[in-house]
């Protein structure tokens, strides 16, 4: 059980193998839930997730498209937080489940200059930091 509420502002980037592969999208929303974090949806959300850019090994590739699909996803996150009316005026979080999505949009918050105004997060720490 938590110890206590986190009282964050997020949103949830589904992973592609928990929710396209393996339809599991409701779980980790009710337990950021449970942890005190107020979830905004993006729009391409649960089983129609965005993928990070990383899927089919492109994790290990030297060359760099033009907009990778990290930051397109990264801009996505922000809109729609931004678009929520009375949220304080702080880091937003980025939640995922999966650790190449860490490393993928750990990199684009640098690549897009968003330190500072988005954290991604791994949701496993969000329940540390809770019960702990």
């Amino acid at each position: 059980k938590p110890k206590r509420s986190l009282q964050y502002v997020a949103t949830y980037h589904d992973p592609c193998y928990l929710a396209r592969y393996n339809g599991i999208v409701d779980p980790p929303r009710r337990l950021l839930e449970r942890l005190g974090v107020r979830l905004v949806e993006m729009a391409r959300c649960g089983r129609n997730t965005f993928c990070c850019g990383a899927g089919g090994g492109r994790i290990w590739f030297t060359d760099r498209p033009a907009n990778p699909p990290a930051e397109q996803r990264l801009g996505e996150a922000l809109s729609a937080l931004e678009k929520v009316e009375g949220l304080p005026n702080a880091y937003y979080l980025f939640v995922t489940a999966c650790p190449k999505d860490l490393a993928m949009f750990g990199d684009a918050i640098k690549t897009t200059g968003l330190e500072g105004k988005l954290q991604v997060r791994d949701i496993a720490h969000l329940v540390a930091e809770a019960v702990l």
